[in-house]
C-alpha cells in the first residue's frame, strides 16, 4: 500500500482574513518558492501563480522536508490536505471485503428533487423524508432524470450517491450470479414510464451490521430522536504537528459478519449529517473481480483504488 498526500501551497490573501500587505505577500511568495525548490519542484514556480497543488508520497524524503518546513509557516498550507491509500491488485485480492463506488457523477439527482423542492419533501419527491431531520426514509418511486447525460457510460452515480447502470450492464449483472442486489428502472423525466428503460438503479439489498468499533474509529456521530436515523464519519481528521490533514481510517467487521456477506452489500448510514447520510458499497472479492473485469467504465475497482480492504476482527 502507498499513502499519497494531495496538498496545496498558497501565498495569496486568506479567506475571511484581512488582506495581506504587499510586503507580507512578497515574503510568502518567496517562501513558497523556497519550499518548492527544497522538494525538487522549483520548476513549478511562477511569479503570478498564488497556489500550487502537489501529490507527494508520504514515505518519501520530499514529503517529510515539506511538512517539517510548514511547521514554521502553517498559514501557507491550504486546508485541503488529504491522504489517499493506493493498493496493489494483490493487496486488494487478499481482503475479505472491499469498499467500492463509481468514480463519476454524470447523472444528476432526480429532476423533481433538484428542480421542484424534492429535497424539502414536496409531493413529487423521490423519497419520503423525516419531518424533523430530513433524512431519507423510503424511496417511493422510480428515479426520473436527464437520461442523455449518461452518454455511453455503463456506470455512474448521482449527487445523492445512487448507482445508475446501463441496460447492457444490468443484463450482465443479472446473468453474473452475483448476490445482494436488485434493480429499479430509471426514466427520462420528460417521458416517464414510456417504452423500455435505458437505465437502471442498482439497489443493494444486503445491509451489513454496524462496523466493529473499536477498532473502526468514527467522528461526528448524530442521531435523530424522531426517526432514529444515524450518521457518522469514519474518523478522518488528523494533525501532523500544526498541519491538519484528512485520511479515512480502516474499516473492520467481525468475522461472522464477513462469512455471511453477499457479493454486494451496503453499510449503515455514514456521511455528513442526517439529511445526507449514505451507505457505503462493500463488495466481496468475487464481486470486485467481476466489476473490475467486466463491469464497464467509471468505477474505482479497475485501477486498484477500490477503497480500503476491510480486515476482520
Amino acid at each position: 500500500m502507498k499513502r499519497r498526500m494531495y496538498l496545496g501551497l498558497y501565498w495569496g490573501d486568506e479567506f475571511d482574513e484581512p488582506p495581506k500587505s504587499p510586503e507580507q505577500k512578497m515574503r510568502d511568495r518567496d517562501r513558497v518558492k523556497e519550499l518548492l525548490e527544497r522538494i525538487g519542484k522549483g520548476h513549478l514556480f511562477r511569479e503570478d501563480q498564488e497556489s500550487y497543488d502537489l501529490w507527494l508520497e508520504v514515505c518519501k524524503p520530499a514529503f517529510h522536508i515539506l511538512m517539517e518546513e510548514l511547521q514554521k509557516d502553517p498559514h501557507l498550507a491550504s486546508c485541503w490536505f488529504r491522504v489517499d491509500r493506493i493498493y496493489t491488485p494483490q493487496e486488494l485480492a487478499s481482503a475479505p471485503l472491499l469498499l467500492w463506488s463509481p468514480t463519476n457523477q454524470a447523472i444528476e439527482d432526480d429532476w423533481y428533487d433538484l428542480k421542484e423542492g424534492g429535497y424539502r419533501g414536496s409531493p413529487k419527491a423521490s423519497h419520503r423524508r423525516c419531518p424533523a431531520c430530513r433524512a431519507k426514509l423510503e424511496q417511493v418511486r422510480d428515479l426520473l432524470v436527464e437520461v442523455w447525460k449518461m452518454g455511453k457510460r455503463d456506470l455512474s452515480m448521482t449527487y445523492s450517491y445512487k448507482v445508475i447502470v446501463s441496460a447492457r450492464l444490468a443484463q450482465r449483472l443479472q446473468a453474473s450470479g452475483l448476490t445482494g442486489f436488485t434493480f429499479r428502472p430509471v426514466w427520462d423525466y420528460r417521458r416517464p414510464y414510456q417504452g423500455e428503460p435505458r437505465l437502471f438503479q442498482l439497489v443493494v439489498t444486503n445491509v451489513l451490521p454496524p462496523m466493529a468499533s473499536p477498532p473502526t474509529e468514527f467522528e461526528e456521530e448524530r442521531r435523530c430522536e424522531v426517526c432514529g436515523t444515524e450518521s457518522r464519519f469514519r474518523k478522518h481528521t488528523h494533525w501532523w504537528g500544526r498541519i491538519r490533514y484528512y485520511e479515512e481510517t480502516s474499516v473492520y467487521y467481525r468475522k461472522e459478519v464477513l462469512e455471511g456477506a453477499a457479493d454486494l452489500n451496503r453499510t449503515v448510514g455514514l456521511g455528513e449529517g442526517l439529511e445526507v447520510a449514505q451507505a457505503y458499497g462493500v463488495s466481496s472479492l468475487g464481486g470486485w473481480r467481476w466489476l473490475g473485469g467486466e463491469g464497464g467504465q467509471g468505477q474505482t475497482t479497475t485501477k486498484g483504488r477500490a477503497g480500503a480492504p476491510t480486515p476482520n476482527q
